[in-house]
């Protein structure tokens, strides 16, 4: 599907879902579904790569809270990978995203805070 908000592959026990565009009413739905059901019993996680999301609304915000919520029910980890000076940064500052879910600048530091998360 052309512009389809989602890209997910895996990284060795590792969902990475990178997202881009809008995320908002209109998406954040199917994008929070799409992403369960990507993640086997088995993963230690899920890197939720938004570098290329140029909007975040409060649906795209929920998403992030509930997925949070979602994988400590089954004993996984989310982290985000976000360049600085990402043009959603602040949205997920003002909400405190980062006092829930780690925020690493690459997703290659992501995948290393889904794999040691105490790192």
């Amino acid at each position: 599907m052309i512009g389809d908000p989602l890209d997910i592959s895996a990284e060795g026990d590792i969902v990475v879902a990178a997202l881009r565009g809008d995320i908002d009413l209109s998406n954040a739905k199917m994008i929070a579904n799409s992403i369960g059901e990507a993640v086997p019993n088995d993963a230690a996680g899920v890197v939720l790569d938004l570098g290329a999301v140029t909007y975040l609304d409060s649906s795209g915000v929920h998403l992030v809270f509930d997925l949070n919520e979602r994988l400590a029910g089954r004993q996984q980890r989310l982290a985000i990978a976000l360049p600085e000076g990402s043009r959603i940064s602040r949205v997920l500052d003002l909400v405190n995203v980062g006092a829930v879910v780690p925020i690493e600048t690459t997703v290659d530091a992501a995948l290393g805070r889904v794999r040691a998360p105490d790192q």
